[in-house]
């Protein structure tokens, strides 16, 4: 019977996606407002870009823009980095604007500045939910993440939202964990640890690690993608065969245990043993690249978080509408669906946008595991 309501509830979101892809129009937002991080993780090099900070927009800036997204009418505003937080001069009043303008807002963080003050003025800005990452259990954590006390700095953050929050509900606590040979083995280990806390569910996501040949590869129109999922260390954090077998037996016991939160499995469902021992997903015309609008800190947009080069206009001097759908971006969406992108191989950012027969084949596959035909997982 849940399967069944969690096919009917998320069918009418998918079909919505569908009409949107399309006809090319935005659904969803990613906003950077800064590409400059708190973070040296391992698995990211997003803290490494050159010309991080330069020619941000300005608080005023961002304010002006969000009542056109509204009108355009974009759902969701998903405030990204980097560490969002370094831009606490704007980032109150642009979650409080979205709230005013009926935008849901969801918010990616690393927690390291998520102290008292800034997630007390977060909830009375009206955030919807918080996307807390954490890799691993104390020490662990940090190695990954690169900066001693990080994991405190964690435990701090979902206190603060714990407590500050109160009776209410919101924002909705959700814990991101990226599953790679760094970290897979503790992760019963991290569910048991927030125990404590009241954690909407734990999305476990496989690693992205974009191989250098794919990222040269993808040239379009003389602009090359800068994917930040990489190796920063300049070791490959993907698995071996044994590594796999492991962590396959780790899922089976981590699914039989009885948490006070929802464990969610979802984006593994769209993956192959190709996806953890050499970075690749099953190719697929992406839902990213025509439904979710991404906007870099300076204003441009681009079909793709990857792609920051390949600008298709910039929110500063054009409506959104304008924008979305031009000739530049179908040009982009051909070359994609067309398969001439080979960075979309080692994408894991669009098994977060699916499509109506991957959601159909998801709940096909829940449905077998249940009745013990098969199982995936």
């Amino acid at each position: 019977m849940r399967l069944l309501k969690g096919l009917i509830r998320e069918l009418s979101h998918e079909l919505l996606r569908e009409r949107h892809h399309a006809a090319v129009k935005g659904l969803d937002s990613i906003a950077f407002l800064t590409y400059r991080c708190t973070s040296c993780c391992k698995t990211c090099n997003i803290w490494q870009r050159e010309g991080s900070g330069v020619g941000e927009l300005s608080r005023e800036e961002w304010l002006e823009i969000i009542p056109g997204l509204a009108r355009y009418g974009l759902r969701s505003f998903e405030i990204f980095g980097g560490d969002a937080i370094l831009r606490k001069d704007a980032i109150y009043d642009i979650t409080s604007a979205c709230r005013d303008h009926g935008i849901a807002t969801y918010f990616p963080t690393n927690a390291n500045l998520c102290d008292e003050e800034t997630v007390r003025g977060l909830i009375e800005a009206g955030l919807g939910t918080v996307y807390i990452s954490i890799d691993d259990v104390d020490e662990l954590h940090d190695q990954v993440r690169g900066v001693q006390g990080s994991f405190s700095k964690v435990r701090q953050a979902l206190e603060n939202f714990s407590r500050l929050r109160g009776e209410g509900e919101t924002p909705s606590i959700v814990v991101c964990t990226t599953l790679s040979r760094l970290n897979f083995r503790n992760f019963p280990k991290l569910l048991s640890f927030l125990e404590q806390y009241p954690v909407q569910a734990v999305y476990p996501r496989p690693l992205g690690e974009f191989s250098r040949a794919n990222i040269e590869a993808s040239s379009l129109d003389g602009k090359l993608p800068e994917p930040y999922f990489a190796s920063s260390d300049g070791e490959s954090h993907l698995m071996s065969a044994e590594e796999l077998v492991e962590m396959r037996t780790m899922i089976r016991e981590v699914r039989g245990g009885n948490y006070p939160f929802y464990v969610n499995w979802r984006t593994y469902y769209s993956t192959s043993d190709d996806t953890f021992l050499r970075g690749e997903y099953p190719r697929c015309h992406c839902r990213v690249a025509t439904t979710v609008v991404t906007v870099n800190p300076n204003g441009d947009v681009v079909p793709c978080p990857f792609f920051r080069s390949y600008v298709l206009g910039n929110l500063t001097r054009e409506g959104i509408d304008s924008i979305w759908g031009n000739e530049p971006h179908r040009r982009f969406i051909q070359a994609q669906q067309r398969g001439n992108l080979a960075i979309c191989r080692n994408c894991n950012t669009r098994v977060y946008y699916s499509s109506l027969s991957e959601t159909i084949r998801y709940y096909l596959l829940r449905t077998a595991e249940a009745l013990g035909i098969f199982r995936k997982l």
